[in-house]
């Protein structure tokens, strides 16, 4: 009687020890999986390689269409298509359009915490008189913190830059704008949020500055 209660407990615990076994392999591999699937599009953390995201951003100075590709573990390049109806994010009502290429790179990430720098290269014109065409390369820094599986939180530093050659006289338009944005996480899949920034546009030639500002709401889909 004795050997049979020691089978069972033996049993019993080695039942218990595959149970336990294969419950954390299984959080690990959710955790891992979870961990590979997750981005951001206005915080500090890149598109995991290989994944493709399409988005929208409506609001102000206009609208933005185009999808982001992951390039590695900590960068991500993208294609995005504008359609303007605010002069270089200034309350100047002017149609106009644009092509960017904006490039991602995450500096720092540890816990929460996160910074991303980016430069968005391309072209823009706007339908003045005669037509204004010239050249974009706005750069910025996003300081992001998750606050949880659904939600991010940043805060951003951007320095918008274009410059008209055509047409004459050549012109450049520079300015400091700062702003938080928002990012909840609606499954896998779906993103929303909103972006802000706020600051002074400097036209040098003139040395004239205007208050410019940015306010879009997001929409991503991961593909």
């Amino acid at each position: 009687m004795r050997r049979t209660g020691s089978v069972a407990v033996v049993l019993s615990l080695a039942l218990f020890a595959t149970a336990a076994h294969a419950q954390s392999r299984r959080t690990s591999l959710t955790t891992s999986s979870s961990s590979r699937s997750s981005y951001s599009l206005l915080g500090a953390e890149t598109v995991p390689t290989g994944v493709d995201v399409a988005s929208g951003e409506f609001g102000y100075p206009g609208l933005s269409l185009g999808v982001t590709h992951g390039t590695s573990p900590t960068s991500d390049i993208g294609l995005r298509f504008d359609i303007l109806y605010g002069f270089e994010n200034m309350t100047d009502t002017q149609f106009g359009l644009g092509v960017r290429v904006p490039l991602r790179f995450t500096a720092y990430k540890r816990d929460r915490i996160g910074v991303l720098f980016h430069i968005d290269p391309g072209i823009k014109f706007y339908t003045t008189d005669p037509v204004s065409f010239g050249f974009q390369w706005p750069i910025g820094v996003t300081l992001g913190y998750t606050v949880g599986p659904e939600l991010d939180v940043a805060f951003g530093v951007d320095v918008p830059m274009f410059l008209k050659v055509a047409a004459s006289p050549v012109d450049f338009f520079i300015g400091p704008m700062f702003g938080p944005a928002f990012e909840y996480h609606v499954d896998r899949e779906l993103t929303l949020g909103l972006n802000t920034r706020f600051g002074p546009i400097i036209e040098t030639r003139r040395g004239n500055a205007e208050f410019g500002f940015i306010t879009q709401f997001l929409i991503g889909y991961r593909l």
